[in-house]
């Protein structure tokens, strides 16, 4: 047909042609699948002077009318560590993220080895991720190329960060920082496409979360979202929601060239005296994107952040806020060898700017080297840091890895401010109980800033035989300081004091005289345990997963989560106390049930279904103690 679409679709054209010899109307929606029993072949092109084609012979009509055969998306940038328990990379994709369940990023990360979700409450509240002991500058969240950096503390908080209109995510665990990357919806054909996901469960909890998205809309494309979670919550100051949007709009020149603008908010509400009534993030951003040349793409983008509080309290100090954005990328692909370089401008605060730039080789099925260097400033201090990575095999069913993560880390106490207050000289961490020199700043006049050196060795082996497949590491971790988050559960706790740590993890995969069903598991030990780091980790699930025929597919899963007592930072009460509390043993029971029908889902499932009636990751902030919930997810290409 060329590059340039006809004026008249011939998916219409067709319609037509039909409800013309059929002599009825036609009817106000045309459904996903359409039998007719007796047409005629009409050529797809129509061009004037053509006369129509007919064929000798009545052939049955498709299942379906034909899409549009035009559509486009901006050039991927897809150059990146394949994912796998060895090289410390998970990755969801559209269909396994529906099929986890989740409803916030938290949830779908959970099942991850050696990662810890820090719960506020429930939903509303602020909620982080950790893993290998990280707190403040220890987690990265990047959608679509755009860093969507934190707004209140030192890490992002995740309850403003949704799973509206994302299609893939991908986590790296490592031992300087988590990088969580996502991406929004990607067209797959010419035709619109919807997906509505809704349920509701105890504590009068409901959920909704719908994308919608058409490649041929305005001269260029338009995808939106719209997500919901509400509950009242386990006590009678608990009730919470989290409501977020997105809208997109892009212009394409075919499939090597075009320009996206994005918006995204997500508003958190909840009614615990301990936290601000309402928070709103929003996201704002436009960005370039082109093929230079086969294998080689680059990308500018600019936009802003905004972090606005509606409390009926007074305001704590650098309350909210707002953060400019700019920066350039460019990827360069060919065979197994893959190059990355981005810079990023903040438009001045915490940091300024930041350098990235990672490379390797990858043979699949038998090798692979990755490495990746950052440099970041932060006022008169530069925070850098490398890593190295490398798999060989398996060779006889037997794998062999190895990585290192060593470098400086920086994060903020407290929110940025619309202009650069004078902040404080940074101090070396010190013994938190010494009066004589406090370990963090004060928070007014502006946000402190805290660095940290963090080095992490992790070494191991991976045997896969007759299915089945077992891998342990052992691991090393060096902190020179434990910063907090500085999100409101614990604003204000202390610097403390770093130390090293020697563990190892396992986890395997193993089948069952069922078919479909695994026993899956993984355990993260440490000699002692450490500020966000519990002594024990561990995850251990039966999944049932089972494909009958392209219609019907099966998840089942029953399973557990649960680490040991673990040590947090908290704000001084004044007693002169040194910082931190403990939180007791965590473990949490629960079943997922999953059937999809065609292009239907239906879900229930169970959380902490033995009843423990204390859990919490923060002290005082006990979570809810169970919560069944059920309801469906629906994909219309429509």
């Amino acid at each position: 047909m060329g590059s340039e679409p006809l004026g008249v679709r011939p998916d219409l054209t067709v319609a037509i042609l039909l409800a013309c010899a059929s002599g009825a109307p036609l009817a106000a929606q045309v459904p996903d699948t359409v039998q007719v029993p007796d047409t005629v072949q009409v050529r797809d092109t129509l061009r004037v002077g053509d006369t129509v084609q007919v064929a000798d012979t009545l052939v049955a009509a498709q299942d379906s009318l034909p899409p549009d055969t035009i559509f486009y998306n901006l050039p991927a940038l897809a150059a990146e560590v394949p994912a796998g328990w060895e090289r410390g990379v998970w990755s969801w994709d559209r269909d396994a993220i529906m099929a986890s369940g989740a409803n916030t990023l938290a949830e779908l990360v959970q099942e991850v080895p050696g990662v810890i979700v820090l719960l506020g409450g429930d939903y509303g509240t602020p909620l982080a991720i950790s893993a290998f002991g990280t707190g403040g500058g220890g987690v990265r969240v990047i959608r679509d190329g755009f860093e969507v950096v934190p707004l209140a503390g030192g890490v992002t908080d995740l309850q403003r960060v949704g799973l509206g209109g994302i299609r893939r995510v991908r986590l790296e665990r490592s031992g300087g920082e988590l990088v969580v990357e996502m991406w929004s919806h990607e067209y797959e054909e010419g035709r619109p496409y919807s997906l509505v996901e809704a349920g509701t469960g105890d504590l009068d909890t409901n959920f909704f979360r719908g994308s919608f998205a058409d490649p041929t809309a305005l001269g260029g494309s338009v995808a939106l979202a719209l997500e919901r979670v509400d509950t009242r919550g386990p006590g009678p100051t608990e009730s919470g929601s989290r409501t977020g949007t997105w809208a997109r709009y892009q212009l394409h020149r075919g499939n090597g060239a075009g320009i996206g603008f994005d918006f995204r908010r997500m508003t958190s509400k909840t009614e615990v005296p301990d936290f601000a009534g309402s928070v709103t993030r929003t996201d704002l951003s436009v960005r370039g994107r082109i093929r230079v040349l086969n294998g080689l793409v680059a990308e500018a983008y600019a936009g802003g952040s905004s972090h606005a509080v509606d409390d009926a309290r007074e305001p704590y100090p650098t309350e909210g806020g707002a953060r400019a954005q700019r920066g350039v990328r460019l990827e360069l692909e060919r065979g197994g060898l893959w190059a990355e370089s981005g810079y990023r401008w903040f438009g001045g605060g915490l940091p300024a700017n930041r350098f990235d730039a990672s490379g390797g080789y990858t043979r699949a099925g038998l090798a692979g080297v990755a490495g990746h260097f950052a440099r970041a400033a932060w006022l008169d201090r530069i925070a850098a840091s490398r890593g190295a990575r490398a798999w060989l095999g398996p060779l006889a069913g037997v794998s062999l890895f190895g990585s290192w993560d060593s470098g400086t880390y920086g994060a903020r106490a407290g929110p940025p401010q619309d202009e650069d207050p004078p902040v404080p000289a940074p101090t070396d961490p010190t013994d938190p109980t010494d009066p004589t020199e406090p370990p963090v700043p004060p928070l007014d006049p502006g946000p402190a800033l805290l660095l940290t050196d963090r080095t992490t060795y992790r070494a191991g082996a991976t045997l896969s035989l007759f299915g089945a497949t077992v891998s342990g590491a052992a691991l090393r971790v060096e902190n020179s300081a434990h910063l907090p988050l500085g999100l409101e559960v614990d604003r204000g706790a202390p610097v403390l004091v770093g130390a090293d740590r020697n563990g190892f993890e396992v986890w395997g995969s193993v089948p069952t005289t069922i078919e479909g069903l695994r026993l899956e598991g993984s355990l993260q030990q440490w000699e002692r345990e450490g500020p966000y780091l519990p002594e024990q980790i561990y995850r251990g699930a039966f999944v049932y997963h089972r494909l009958r025929r392209e219609t019907l597919e099966w998840w089942i899963s029953l399973g557990v989560r649960g680490h040991d007592p673990m040590t947090v930072p908290v704000a001084d009460d004044g007693s002169g106390a040194p910082g931190t509390a403990t939180v007791p043993f965590y473990q949490s029971w629960y079943g997922r049930v999953q059937v999809r029908i065609v292009g239907v889902r239906i879900y229930i499932g169970w959380e902490n279904f033995t009843i423990r009636r204390n859990l919490q990751t923060y002290p005082g902030r006990v979570l809810p103690i169970t919560r069944a919930f059920y309801g469906l997810r629906w994909t219309l290409w429509s």
